[in-house]
């Protein structure tokens, strides 16, 4: 897997174009001209506007990872028939995102998974642009917040005449704090021949959940580690869940 790790400018790039320019804001530009994995790790304080372009009739398989303070804006262009898949992990006590999708060409598809464990102050904005007809997009954003705020906003826009679209959402927050938490959820949608869904869910585990553990024997604290546990690992490999392991050893 191709990796860019920006903490000392090491990149390791192949049949990728590439910019990286360093100022007060720091610019990188990445045009993905065939299928490619690829792994970006922002391993230091940051300020970053990151440019993603998939050419037509390519995939990539995008993994994020974010172990600092980090301020960041993230445009995707995804072409026709491309595919982006995302997993993005967020380890750090305090970021800024701006993540924006414009899905232009036909059969163009965007699946998008955040996992994060918040521990100061943590907002995620998250705009998915249907530019076109038959186009889909499928954003999870899951968060346990342990002592901080989290913020979740996302919006999808499928405007009049882009017909065949699928637009799904799905967004929770365990928020195991008194401290404040909110998504955002937002379906704006001006074109009848569409499929859409979203949920958008704040509070604790169930109280089922924990009763169930209770009955045989485990503690809550225990109880809470396995629920963060199998919350955090749905949907994502282990290796990048193990990022979070400390919150339930």
């Amino acid at each position: 897997m191709n990796k860019i790790i920006l903490s000392d400018n090491n990149f390791d790039l192949n049949d990728i174009e590439y910019s990286y320019v360093e100022d007060v804001i720091n610019k990188l530009k990445i045009k993905i001209k065939k299928n490619t994995k690829l792994e970006l790790v922002i391993d230091k304080e940051i300020k970053l506007d990151v440019l993603f372009e998939l050419l037509d009739n390519v995939k990539l398989d995008l993994i994020i990872i974010k172990k600092e303070k980090v301020k960041i804006l993230t445009k995707y262009k995804l072409n026709t028939n491309s595919i982006l898949n995302i997993t993005e992990i967020s380890v750090s006590d305090n970021i800024n995102e701006r993540n924006i999708f414009n899905l232009n060409g036909e059969h163009s598809k965007l699946n998008f998974i955040l996992k994060t464990v918040c521990k100061n102050v943590e907002k995620y904005d998250i705009v998915v642009n249907h530019n076109c007809k038959n186009t889909e997009s499928n954003i999870i954003t899951n968060g346990v917040n342990i002592s901080g705020n989290l913020f979740f906003t996302v919006t999808s826009y499928v405007p009049n005449g882009n017909k065949n679209c699928i637009v799904n959402q799905q967004n929770r927050i365990i928020n195991l704090t008194d401290k404040e938490c909110l998504i955002r959820p937002n379906l704006l949608i001006d074109e009848v021949d569409v499929i859409a869904n979203h949920s958008a869910l704040i509070g604790s585990f169930k109280d089922e959940e924990l009763f169930y553990m209770e009955r045989l024997g485990i503690d809550q604290n225990t109880a809470n580690k396995l629920l963060i546990e199998g919350f955090i690992k749905n949907k994502i490999n282990k290796n990048l869940a193990n990022y979070f392991k400390k919150y339930w050893r």
